[in-house]
Parts: structure tokens; C-alpha cells; sequence
């Protein structure tokens, strides 16, 4: 348990859960190396289990998924959220949440490396609870403020604004917090919560828009 961050416990935050940088390994067998905590075991053991998945748009992507759900590597629990998930198909997602698998969507970084993003309005539908990350600063965002500015940008260019702004804000805030199974601690402003608090100017743009 670490305590630094004042909750109590943290996640178990895993950049190759395959071990598998480069793709080299890819094979339809999946013989991949694997991350020590990538078991099914170590990841029920976790507070919070949050890899990244599937980033990419190739088959080596999806490839990810399928074997992160197979036998003693099934890490498709409840515990789990998976950052990225962009090469998944809608039957990968309906397993995510029949699963309670949360996706952490990153669209700057997806849309600059690889012109793509997660399949967000398919997630929705298939009620699987989105939050938002920024990634890494190299092609993402440097703060969470500017992932806003992007996803709400992507929101209404490219998706007819199907998620309205409250529901972008809800991603950066409390479906964050339950994806990291920690939404009885922070995520709102509330009793016995922990919270930083910032004030926008709504003159301009109002509510959550500010």
C-alpha cells in the first residue's frame, strides 16, 4: 500500500504488458513474454490493474486484447481499466463491458501517431465508463486541461457532438476516479473527499463549458 498520494493504495500501471515494445514478438499463438503482475491472479490482487491496450491500429493491436484475455493471462476483470483500447472491435468492447472494464481514451495521442482514436461513441453505447488521459507530453497532452480542449474539439468535428460537455467533464473527473477504483475517495466535490478545487470564468463560456 503506498500512501503517498494520501489514498491509501495505487495502481499497478503497466506501458507493455506483453513485454513487447516493438511488436517483435507477435505471433497468432501469443507468445509473448508478459509483465510479471500481467497474471490473472496478480491482477485480482491489485487495488487497480491499468495497462495499456491495444494502442494502435494494426492487427498487432488487437492481438494485445486477445491475449490479455486468455487463460492464466486473463486480465479482463473488473479491477482493470485499459488505457487507449484503439484497435478493439465491438465485440473486444461488449467483453470489456460485460467485464466492468473501464477505457481511459487519449485522442491526441492516438490521433498523432496514428491518426485514429478509440472508438469512443461504440464504448458509449455499450455502456463502458470512459475516462480521459493525457498519455505522455511527446504526442499527448501536458496537462488534462488540454486533453479537454482536444477530446471536446474531436467531440464536435468529427462525432456531431454526440457526448455533451458535461459528459467530457465527467471523464476527466469522476469516471477517472472509478477507473482507478477510487471513486468513494475523490472524483467529486464532496463530503470526506479529497479534492483539488479550481474557479473558471463562465462570463464567456457557461457551466461546464468554462
Amino acid at each position: 500500500s503506498d500512501t503517498r498520494n494520501g489514498l491509501g493504495a495505487e495502481a499497478v500501471y503497466e506501458t507493455f504488458p506483453l513485454d513487447d515494445s516493438d511488436e517483435t514478438q507477435f505471433t497468432d499463438s501469443c507468445g509473448y513474454a508478459y509483465c510479471t503482475a500481467c497474471t490473472t491472479a496478480a491482477v485480482m490482487g491489485t487495488h487497480a490493474f491499468v495497462p495499456h491496450v491495444a494502442e494502435g491500429i494494426n492487427l498487432e493491436a488487437r492481438n494485445e486484447f486477445r491475449c490479455l484475455r486468455d487463460g492464466m493471462h486473463d486480465v479482463v476483470q473488473p479491477v482493470s481499466a485499459f488505457i487507449h483500447g484503439t484497435g478493439l472491435l465491438p465485440i473486444d468492447i461488449s467483453e470489456m463491458a460485460a467485464e466492468d472494464v473501464e477505457l481511459i481514451w487519449s485522442p491526441r495521442t492516438n490521433i498523432t501517431l496514428y491518426g485514429d482514436t478509440a472508438r469512443v461513441t461504440e464504448y458509449a453505447y455499450a455502456g463502458v465508463t470512459i475516462g480521459l488521459g493525457t498519455d505522455w507530453v511527446r504526442s499527448g497532452s501536458m496537462n488534462m486541461l488540454r486533453e479537454l480542449v482536444c477530446a471536446d474539439t474531436f467531440n464536435r468535428s468529427f462525432l456531431g457532438g454526440f457526448f455533451p460537455v458535461d459528459r467530457l467533464w465527467r471523464m476527466a473527473t469522476v469516471n477517472n476516479a472509478r477507473a482507478f477504483n477510487f471513486e468513494d475517495r475523490i472524483g467529486v466535490l464532496g463530503v470526506g473527499r479529497m479534492a483539488d478545487i479550481a474557479l473558471y470564468d463562465a462570463s464567456t463560456s457557461a457551466d461546464y463549458s468554462a
